[in-house]
């Protein structure tokens, strides 16, 4: 009979997982057993942290969970800003972790490898954590797993479970019922927008991370309304730059900006108004909306954040505007004039004087990568601007750092692109002091027979904190 920790791996197999990192470890023997005769692939890093922004990486060019297996505690607190860059950054990702004998956990015995309090830990970094302590348990958490992973707010779920567990027979390795149904719109919200929307004589588009997997949608309704539409960085190339209504720029760019401010309705879809968002805006804020705001966002949480709504609607990104694109129509909205005034906001040139100095930089990446290539970024100075330069023709092509703000994520991440999308040409750019950060994936790299370009900005150490330490005359 199969152990738990093979258990594990068939339900892996029955999600569609097709690849996991990780580097394994004495605790986790029972779910290498399990994939020792599985189609999963294992990719083994050089370190956790790697293996976790490998999964980032993953996560994000195919829209599905990236998957990492953790020993106990050194394994997790290995990986753990990987891990926190995906909540911030609100990507799907599940970690699979073991963790100390039953009788061991929380009691203080000195077992190897143990966290005072694991699932604590792991809570600060995840959206949700399950301790699974009885092995007929198993089914039923990959399932409450997937559901918050595919049909919520995307963040990371951890699943953990005890050494004396994984190794007891298991109670079963059949996935559940699907329970991962998106939430619909409300109609009588949508019919409420719609009617401002109708009316609007200056509306525009701010498309988050939250609207990647709803392009499609998101184009029907900029041209249905004639929306200019703008991004925050996460949802860069949703409407591709060369699209009349593409601004080929964020929502931190001055005229943009300044645009957003005076629209008289703005639809904005899965955005959290993020600081690092706008940190070449007044004061690092997004704008002060003096028209209708109407937010889309399938996190409750956000919809009155940082910018209350005027129309809060909770539901998937694209099933709320696809019926908002529906609504319009009825209304008989027909999406004229709006080109011309997205023409009129790319033809001016104030707001991109902070990033002047990496224009060339930024434009000869652009030329020596394809139009369908992959751009992962680490914090490094010519990456802050190509956040906002960088061309932008479909969504997830510029893999950035993330909010949280790390070193080290670029080259990991471009493996973890490379694996989940083999067709597309991938770049890193790192900077000389964040690349030695994750330096040994190169290794990896190196293993997988993975081709991949590299770029290093020196500037002889930590560039854009010594620019700070400078400017505040710390030096």
């Amino acid at each position: 009979m199969a152990t738990c920790g093979e258990a594990a791996i068939r339900l892996l197999e029955q999600y569609g997982v097709d690849t996991v990192f990780g580097i394994p470890g004495v605790h986790t023997l029972e779910y290498y057993r399990g994939l020792a005769d599985s189609p999963i692939r294992h990719v083994t890093p050089r370190h956790e942290q790697g293996a976790g922004y490998m999964a980032c990486g993953y996560a994000r060019v195919t829209g599905r969970p990236g998957v990492c297996i953790l020993i106990t505690g050194a394994g997790l607190t290995n990986a753990a800003t990987a891990i926190a860059t995906a909540h911030h950054d609100s990507l799907p990702l599940l970690v699979l972790s073991s963790d100390t004998q039953t009788a061991d956990a929380r009691r203080g015995h000195g077992a190897l490898h143990d966290l005072p309090d694991q699932p604590a830990f792991m809570a600060t970094i995840t959206g949700l954590t399950i301790e699974v302590t009885d092995p007929a348990d198993l089914p039923d958490a990959f399932a409450r797993a997937w559901e918050a992973l595919t049909a919520r707010r995307p963040r990371p779920v951890h699943i953990s479970v005890p050494l004396d567990v994984l190794a007891q027979p298991a109670a079963g390795d059949a996935r559940r019922p699907d329970r991962s149904a998106r939430p619909a719109p409300d109609p009588a919200l949508i019919a409420e927008a719609a009617d401002l929307l109708a009316a609007a004589e200056r509306p525009m588009l701010l498309l988050g991370g939250g609207a990647t997997g709803a392009q499609a949608e998101a184009i029907a309704l900029a041209e249905r309304l004639g929306a200019p539409t703008t991004s925050s960085i996460a949802g860069r190339g949703i409407v591709p730059d060369a699209h009349p209504l593409g601004l080929g720029a964020t929502a931190t760019i001055g005229p943009v900006h300044a645009a957003l401010a005076a629209a008289d309705a703005v639809v904005a879809v899965g955005t959290e108004f993020s600081e690092t968002d706008y940190f070449y805006a007044p004061g690092f804020a997004p704008p002060a909306f003096a028209g209708d705001l109407i937010r889309i966002d399938i996190d409750p949480g956000q919809l009155h954040k940082r910018r209350p709504a005027r129309v809060a609607i909770e539901a998937d990104a694209a099933l709320a505007m696809a019926a908002l694109e529906a609504a319009l129509a009825e209304r008989g909205r027909d999406g004229a004039g709006g080109a011309e005034r997205a023409r009129a906001l790319r033809d001016d040139p104030a707001g991109w004087e902070g990033m002047a100095e990496f224009r060339g930089v930024v434009a000869a990446l652009a030329a020596a990568l394809p139009e369908d290539g992959v751009l992962a970024v680490d914090s490094t100075q010519p990456a802050y601007a190509a956040a906002h330069l960088w061309r932008s023709t479909r969504p997830n092509s510029y893999l950035p750092y993330g909010g949280f703000g790390t070193l080290g994520p670029a080259l990991p991440m471009a493996i973890g692109a490379k694996l989940g999308a083999p067709e597309r040409p991938v770049m890193a750019l790192a900077g000389d002091g964040g690349f030695l950060f994750t330096v040994q994936e190169l290794a990896t790299a190196v293993d997988l027979g993975l081709p991949l370009a590299i770029v290093l900005w020196q500037n002889h150490g930590y560039g854009e904190i010594l620019d700070s330490m400078e400017r505040a005359d710390v030096l």
